[in-house]
């Protein structure tokens, strides 16, 4: 018997997302893609909700590949979990939340036969959902959720007989998922719609000179080839939520990676309570992560997330911060260039530790007149007078500003 290659590996770490992640697999399900040679692998990071009947209890067109791991090791773990146990020679990784439109996979796979080396995503055109009325759910989003159950007459029926219950079940199944009724239930997530604005129709979806393009590596829509993997590592496997992704994205950029957004393709997540230890959790993965490397190509991102700036204006910044290394006299701007990066470093570990953003140029060092604090004047000056460069000198002003 002639065993079929495996093309693509689909990896979904889970954690108590049933009965959501049911619908990503029936939308998976649904794909205009040859099947057979597509495998999922399901890692069910040791949940106590019903996601194990899923494997006892469901069919799919694809080879579905359920692994129930004995303890929660975490979702960069379990993802590495995943790509180790795959066989596809690339490899997309989706959240156990997210519903995909038919030509889910087919995007992927079109621009990976164009191209080696690429990172194929859809973060940024990422729609909220709701296909099921947690009752943990925010006050905002119920009302959220409620405004657009009313512009659908039977579902909301459906919720208004199912409320009571404390676990009640989701308001779309398997057919409303292949006939896409998902998408009545939808929004645009703010954050995407920014992003959008700022960055993608500035610099279009291979973000031609765009500095910064690593910050798209999300993990709830992502793909890349295997051998990625193989040359360059794993994700780090960092404690709780966030960082280990865009991690990742920024290893492989500066190892030559190209990073392409599928913004034609919309994916769809569906809204859960939000847990009120992610934003710690990602601060202090986020600090290990800029510890990890500690270059201004990467800390420059703190200008957007600390400090106001827009994604635009950061790769600006870091457009100056190039054209002085090439163009400028060996070690001119040298110590500016440096208490820049010091003064980056200092945001970062101050919004690790919760502690107010100030004085910058004394968490420097520059408790007192010093030589290397008048040189990065003197420098300041310079740089002001020269009439270039004027990006970086406005985010320098705005740290001094602190």
């Amino acid at each position: 018997m002639v065993r079929i290659a495996i093309e693509v590996s689909i990896i979904i770490p889970s954690h108590n997302r049933y009965p959501l992640n049911l619908l990503t697999l029936y939308s998976l399900d649904a794909q205009g893609y040859d099947m057979s040679q597509v495998e999922v692998i399901l890692i069910d990071d040791a949940s106590s909700d019903a996601t194990p009947s899923i494997a006892a209890n469901q069919c799919f067109s694809f080879q579905f590949r359920y692994v129930r791991l004995a303890k929660n090791l975490g979702r960069p773990r379990a993802r590495n979990f995943g790509i180790s146990n795959s066989r596809g020679t690339h490899l997309i990784f989706l959240d156990a939340e997210v519903i995909v439109p038919p030509d889910f996979i087919d995007s992927h796979m079109r621009i990976h036969r164009q191209q080696s080396r690429i990172i194929a995503g859809g973060l940024y055109a990422m729609k909220k959902t709701y296909t099921r009325m947690d009752p943990l759910f925010s006050h905002e989003q119920r009302l959220e959720a409620e405004a657009l159950l009313r512009r659908q007459p039977a579902l909301y029926e459906k919720w208004l007989e199912t409320r009571h219950l404390k676990d009640p079940p989701c308001l779309i199944g398997r057919d409303e998922i292949k006939l896409g009724l998902y998408r009545d239930l939808s929004l645009e997530n703010p954050h995407s719609t920014q992003f959008a604005n700022q960055v993608l129709r500035l610099y279009g979806d291979w973000f031609s000179g765009f500095n910064l393009p690593w910050i798209t590596a999300g993990t709830g829509n992502l793909s890349v080839e295997r051998r990625a993997f193989e040359v360059h590592g794993m994700f780090e496997e960092y404690e709780g939520w966030g960082a280990d992704d865009i991690e990742m994205g920024f290893r492989l950029y500066t190892n030559g990676y190209r990073f392409v957004h599928l913004s034609s393709m919309p994916t769809y997540h569906q809204e859960h309570p939000i847990q009120t230890s992610i934003s710690e959790e990602g601060k202090h993965n986020f600090y290990l992560f800029q510890q990890k490397y500690r270059t201004i190509n990467l800390l420059a991102i703190l200008l957007v997330f600390r400090c106001g700036m827009s994604y635009s204006e950061a790769s600006r910044v870091l457009d100056d911060v190039h054209a002085i290394s090439l163009h400028e006299y060996p070690h001119r701007f040298m110590h500016l260039i440096n208490t820049f990066r010091a003064m980056l470093e200092s945001v970062g570990r101050l919004s690790r530790y919760g502690l107010p953003i100030h004085n910058l140029d004394k968490q420097c060092g520059y408790l007192i007149s010093s030589p290397y604090e008048r040189l990065f004047h003197a420098e300041k000056n310079a740089l002001e007078q020269s009439g270039k460069y004027l990006h970086l000198n406005q985010a320098l002003d705005l740290l001094l500003s602190y």
